[in-house]
């Protein structure tokens, strides 16, 4: 028997000392389990345009975006979707932001309001519903912007004339690229109506379409050739010589023809390739001034110069020969003359060599001409048919010519002349 003192350490058995083991161990991994750290997953928040990745052991959505720092006001039409997340890796929570919209309706009535979704969801908590035939500026399933802005629009009874057609349809819209959409009309790329596509409709109107066709068009042209000049002081400043002829150029063109509903309306050039350059003509110009005319005149006719004191035009150029370069036609006929100092002529001009009389019904008033005598021995030059007589009805292709003095008429007498009409 052992005995044992009040104080003393007491000494178990070997069976006690096992049981104590086995507590110990039990002990010893039931701490350790409670000391292991939660589970962390990753969850992914949708905000509207914006995209976060969260780490985190909560199991709670809603702590989840408090802890986030993440709000939502339903009263601004935010909207959370917890149906992708379940607490576990990649759960997700989208959240959808409200906006503001107005519908503005035909009538001028507005209503502004504050949701997500499409513009049917925004129609729908406006309480908006649409007459039949209305149309609305946006598809009905387009997603809400903020600050969107829907219209609907009027229903107008409309004439349309496009494609050789006339007819009326009701459509529904605000300017005219509305209605002819709404119409079915297809516009091409340059096609264009009247009214202009952005003008407002209004009821009864008729919309025109112009289809467009750009055609290009290669053709062969030839170059005007210029005009380069040698001045001498041997000849007046009205008389010009020809001393070299021109010569034309050629070239390609490449046109784009604007075709409006079948008819050509414009052609612009788009490029050209010269295949021949021109040759200038070279003109003597004269640079001496002509002397003042005075009150008496010598009863003979000039052979060095013209008869006719008139200024030749800028258009007239003699040929070494003497005569136009360039010109309509020509007429044989016979002149007279006859002379009328201070005069006025049929047409009411100031009678002056340089102005004939001629039977209109074979040369109009107005007409420019040259006239030399057919023997070459005298020139009258440049003249204008301006004035008539009854002698020049008697007899066909005869003209008059006007002289300074009556000797110089009598000099004259009758002769042959070549008319050049230019």
């Amino acid at each position: 028997m052992t005995v044992r003192k009040i104080g003393e350490t007491a000494v178990p058995s070997p069976i006690k000392r096992v049981a104590l083991l086995i507590m110990a161990f039990i002990f010893f991994v039931s701490a350790t389990a409670f000391a292991v750290p939660p589970v962390m997953y990753d969850v992914t928040i949708y905000d509207g345009d914006q995209v976060l990745v969260i780490t985190t052991a909560q199991r709670d959505a809603q702590k989840i975006l408090e802890n986030a720092g993440i709000t939502v006001n339903e009263a601004y039409g935010d909207k959370v979707s917890f149906n992708n997340f379940d607490g576990e890796n990649n759960s997700a929570i989208i959240i959808k932001r409200g906006v503001k919209a107005s519908i503005v309706n035909f009538d001028g009535t507005t209503h502004t309001i504050h949701t997500s979704g499409t513009v049917r969801d925004a129609l729908s908590l406006a309480n908006v519903s649409l007459t039949k035939g209305t149309a609305l500026n946006y598809e009905a399933d387009a997603i809400l912007e903020d600050g969107m802005v829907i219209e609907i629009y009027d229903i107008f009874n409309l004439t349309f004339i496009a494609d050789g057609k006339t007819f009326t349809k009701t459509v529904s819209g605000k300017t005219v690229e509305h209605a002819v959409k709404a119409a079915g009309i297809v516009l091409g790329e340059n096609d264009f109506t009247k009214p202009a596509l952005d003008e407002k409709i209004s009821e009864g109107q008729t919309i025109e379409v112009f289809r467009v066709e750009l055609v290009e068009r290669t053709a062969d042209e030839e170059i005007q050739y210029g005009t380069d000049y040698e001045y001498t002081d041997t000849q007046f400043i009205d008389q010009r010589t020809l001393l070299k002829a021109g010569v034309n150029g050629s070239k390609t063109v490449v046109y784009e023809d604007c075709y409006v509903n079948g008819k050509l309306s414009e052609s612009t050039p788009l490029s050209e390739t010269i295949l021949k350059e021109p040759v200038n003509q070279l003109v003597k110009k004269g640079t001496k001034e002509r002397p003042v005319a005075v009150q008496t005149y010598p009863s003979t006719l000039p052979t060095s110069e013209p008869i006719s004191e008139m200024a030749n035009p800028e258009s007239l150029i003699l040929g070494q020969d003497g005569v136009p370069v360039s010109y309509s036609k020509v007429i044989n006929a016979k002149a007279t003359a006859y002379c009328i100092p201070g005069g006025i002529t049929s047409t009411g001009k100031r009678a002056q060599t340089g102005y004939i009389a001629v039977d209109p019904k074979e040369i109009p008033y107005g007409t420019e001409m040259y006239i030399v005598s057919a023997d070459g021995r005298y020139v009258y030059g440049y003249c204008i048919a301006a004035d008539t007589g009854s002698y020049i009805y008697d007899v066909d292709w005869t003209v008059d010519l006007f002289m300074n003095s009556e000797a110089q008429c009598v000099n004259w007498g009758r002769r042959d002349i070549i008319i050049y009409v230019l």
